[in-house]
């Protein structure tokens, strides 16, 4: 589900929804668990986050959601913290702080931290109110949320990190296409065996098992939010043969893709 108040944008995900793989935000994220528990790779570092936590992510950061529990739920809002305040408190308070701070862990048993979360909740009760004054009070609380982030230490970018943004973003952009390991190690400006070093490291994973896996993910949003039989998925996916597509659909999500959809609609 996605509720969207103009500049504000909430998602809510569950464990059917979650999508496994690498992500690069290109927004100010905040991914808050109501239910159950997530496990993720931060720029190559993984991490548990259990209900009650929030993940508060800069502007390209390399995540990795690993697995998620049953009865998972989380809201994940993005922002543009350029929309929070006037441009000239923007260039004091906005700017200097882009893609400068990393990521940054919240816990309820931390009193800081436990006051921040208490605020990400009142900022997704206002949107949810048929009100007026729902955005501007939404708004004024995440002015709050960004306070407390400015007032992070700045961390230094990972090593790497610019390229492997650049090869998972190379993946995503093609995922209809047939890459060859050239080919992203190529979007990287790495060669064949570094490539394969950085998805080892970055996500215990080969670049050609994610392509894999990222053609599958998109396949199943095609079977669950279109009525385009399998022959036809399949072909805008590159697969020549329909076999071969059922075969590899099944070893990602454990399920042939007409199951798949009977299971999700």
């Amino acid at each position: 589900m996605k509720v969207e108040a103009d500049m504000i944008d909430v998602q809510s995900w569950t464990e059917r929804t979650m999508e496994i793989g690498f992500t690069t935000n290109e927004q100010f994220q905040i991914w808050l668990v109501t239910q159950g528990q997530v496990e993720v790779r931060i720029n190559g570092t993984r991490s548990r986050l259990r209900a009650g936590m929030a993940l508060m992510l800069d502007r390209g950061q390399v995540t990795k959601v690993e697995r998620t529990d049953d009865s998972f739920h989380m809201k994940m809002l993005h922002v543009d913290p350029f929309d929070l305040v006037a441009p000239p408190l923007a260039e004091q308070y906005v700017t200097p702080f882009i893609e400068k701070i990393g990521h940054h862990m919240l816990h309820p048993a931390e009193p800081g931290d436990k006051a921040i979360l208490e605020t990400l909740h009142k900022v997704i009760r206002s949107l949810k109110k048929d009100s007026a004054f729902a955005l501007l009070d939404a708004t004024l609380q995440l002015v709050v949320v960004w306070r407390y982030w400015i007032q992070r230490p700045p961390v230094t970018r990972r090593h790497g990190q610019e390229r492997m943004q650049r090869m998972i973003s190379y993946i995503h952009d093609h995922d209809t296409m047939k890459l060859s390991l050239e080919d992203i190690a190529a979007a990287g400006g790495l060669s064949r065996a570094e490539c394969c070093r950085y998805f080892s490291k970055w996500g215990d994973t080969s670049p050609l098992a994610y392509v894999q896996d990222v053609r599958m993910q998109r396949a199943a949003r095609l079977l669950c939010e279109t009525d385009s039989p399998v022959a036809e998925v399949a072909n805008r996916l590159g697969f020549t043969s329909v076999s071969h597509f059922v075969q590899t659909f099944k070893k990602v999500h454990n399920r042939t893709p007409l199951a798949f959809r009977k299971q999700k609609t």
